[in-house]
């Protein structure tokens, strides 16, 4: 019996052996190294987590953003001082508009370049050539056989020129083309274009005319026009005209010593004798003459005949 009971008490002691004391703390178990989340976006509905949790402590405020100014679209009280910034703002910018649209396209004075005055337009002028100066030799040479031809002339100074590019080094005031043939009235020109005058006369018109008019003889060329200072074709602006330079002769009639003058204009249907003697003498002044424009071969150039000595490279001539 008493066995029995030391055997009890010694299983009570072992039981209460193997419970741990209440008091002592259990050891808990080590954390796992956490590993950045990817941020996920929140679904629909749902707050992020950044919204829902409270920034930390200790931390200070970012700052945000300055609102943007309120389109026009919005609303704002009438009298308010955003009110009055707003209108302010308007303002300048419809005055920045009003601005950039009155430059637009234009100069800055407002005006197109249509709208300009005449004068103020820069036209680009060809720049004058300087009087051509005579080979001394060669005018000597020309001065000869014009003498010999039997025209009538006289040398007169220079002739400087009214205006830039015009002018004649060494002129001659021609009165006769040949014996009994008058130039009317006189006319102004260099040696070169009246030797070519002469010799055309001498060599064309008169034989021309004693076939086609054997009862008549040639007495006077009606000058039209030999030295003058202008541009081509009297226009305001362009190249000097080679009168400027006396080079050319225009002849508006042919005087007979019976009949009435051949008047010179367009005769290309003309089939009359006259019709003829024109078209024959115009066709072969080009013989002599660098430039040839009949009656009719433009609209300048409608009732004489315009000749002159243009010399253009590689002795180019121009017959119309």
């Amino acid at each position: 019996m008493l066995q029995r009971f030391f055997i009890l008490a010694a299983a009570s002691l072992l039981i209460a052996a193997s419970e741990p004391p209440k008091q002592v703390p259990v050891p808990e178990a080590k954390p796992q190294q956490e590993t950045p989340e990817q941020p996920t976006s929140p679904k629909k509905g749902e707050a992020s987590q950044e919204q829902v949790q409270p920034p930390p402590e200790n931390t200070v405020p970012k700052p945000q953003d300055k609102p943007e100014t309120p389109s026009s679209q919005e609303a704002v009280p009438a009298g308010s001082d955003k009110a009055s910034e707003t209108a302010s703002e308007k303002k300048l910018e419809d005055g920045k508009q009003e601005t950039d649209k009155a430059t637009d396209g234009k100069p800055a004075d407002g005006k197109t370049a249509e709208e300009k005055p005449a004068e103020e337009k820069k036209v680009e002028e060809p720049a004058p050539e300087p009087v051509m100066q005579e080979n001394p030799e060669d005018l000597k040479a020309c001065l000869s056989q014009l003498k010999e031809l039997g025209a009538e002339f006289r040398e007169i100074e220079p002739i400087k020129g009214e205006e830039d590019g015009c002018g004649i080094a060494a002129p001659l005031e021609v009165t006769a083309v040949l014996p009994g043939i008058k130039l009317e009235p006189k006319g102004t020109m260099r040696c070169e274009a009246a030797l070519a005058l002469s010799r055309w006369t001498k060599d064309v018109v008169l034989p021309t005319a004693k076939i086609a008019m054997p009862d008549r003889q040639v007495t006077a060329f009606g000058n039209a026009s030999t030295y003058i200072c202008r541009n081509r074709n009297s226009a305001a602006t362009g190249k000097m005209s080679e009168h400027a330079k006396g080079n050319a002769v225009d002849i508006a009639t042919m005087t007979f010593d019976k009949g009435e003058p051949l008047v010179m204009k367009p005769r290309a249907e003309d089939g009359t004798m006259e019709g003829a003697f024109q078209r024959s003498i115009t066709t072969a002044a080009c013989l002599f003459f660098r430039t040839v424009l009949s009656p009719g071969s433009d609209a300048t150039h409608q009732d004489h005949l315009h000749l002159d000595v243009l010399e253009r490279k590689g002795g180019y001539l121009y017959c119309r």
